[in-house]
């Protein structure tokens, strides 16, 4: 089946292997989760939870769902995956879509010298209601979280609807399942050259993937200083890690696009370390500032490489 491409969420999606009523499951479902979880729309569902912040907030299925899981990541990772940074990074100017920030300097305040995030509890919820109580302080902004969690329910919701293999791509995050017999090809980007590969893969078995890197989303600031969207919850600026770019093959997407934002953070020492020891069903290809490459996991588990480009 055909090649399926349409624009959400400020990116890319597609989807393959799917018949025509997938298809149009595919783009009525990511309509409703940007309508819901998007923080530059003021109407959105998430952003009236924002406002309400102290108060409890009823919330939809798919909020209090999307919540749950974040917030699980949230706890999980010891808060390196943190989806409570709204107001940081409204401050840091990334306060509209790369598209707006293009057009004019984004006015920032000056990064954090202390750690900008202290707070045992920044979310309440309550299973019974539905309701969600976010910490007064706070603010939430879900960023890439939010394309790899729906892209992974989507999956999910395809599979049950009787659609044995097939692939989804959300902005950089692709959940594969099903593999056909010649496996799908997956391409390791270049951070600093969006038309090259730097490897292609042959995956031949179902992963979540999922690519993080400080290059591409960057915006700059009213005195000219060059930001980026990969903030460090411990410091409250953007990362300076000696990775560009992780992607990272978990068995679900949701995982993926957690983990490679944890081990960009890290950085390439620490980073793999912490994948190897704490999740050792995923691997990551990183890719450093000087343009090497590193591995650690299992991609064999995942994947053959097909070679390196040069």
């Amino acid at each position: 089946m055909a090649l399926h491409r349409f624009q959400a969420m400020n990116s890319q999606f597609f989807t393959k292997g799917l018949h025509e009523g997938a298809q149009a499951m595919a783009e009525s479902w990511i309509t409703v989760v940007e309508e819901k979880l998007s923080r530059f729309n003021p109407r959105s569902e998430l952003s009236q939870m924002n406002r309400s912040a102290g108060q409890p907030f009823s919330a939809s299925t798919l909020l209090y769902e999307v919540m749950a899981e974040a917030n699980r990541y949230y706890e999980a990772t010891d808060g390196l995956f943190n989806p409570y940074m709204g107001h940081v990074i409204r401050e840091l100017g990334y306060s509209g879509t790369f598209e707006s920030l293009a057009e004019k300097p984004a006015h920032a305040k000056p990064v954090f010298a202390a750690n900008p995030f202290d707070c045992e509890q920044p979310l309440i919820l309550d299973p019974g209601t539905r309701a969600l109580t976010l910490n007064l302080k706070l603010a939430v902004d879900l960023g890439g979280f939010a394309k790899g969690w729906s892209a992974h329910q989507l999956s999910l919701m395809i599979q049950h609807a009787g659609v044995r293999s097939g692939a989804i791509g959300a902005g950089g995050d692709i959940a594969l399942w099903g593999v056909p017999d010649e496996g799908w090809s997956v391409g390791i980007g270049d951070p600093w050259e969006t038309s090259r590969d730097l490897m292609t893969l042959r995956v031949r078995y179902p992963a979540g993937i999922a690519t993080s890197n400080t290059v591409r989303r960057q915006w700059k600031d009213s005195a000219g200083h060059s930001r980026h969207h990969i903030i460090h919850p411990r410091t409250g600026a953007p990362v300076e890690s000696d990775l560009a770019q992780v992607t990272l093959f978990a068995p679900n997407l949701a995982d993926a696009e957690v983990y490679a934002k944890c081990v960009l953070l890290l950085g390439r020492e620490q980073g793999f370390e912490w994948l190897a020891g704490n999740h050792p069903a995923c691997a990551a290809v990183g890719v450093l500032h000087d343009g090497s490459i590193r591995t650690v996991g299992a991609i064999g588990q995942y994947a053959e490489e097909r070679g390196l480009c040069v």
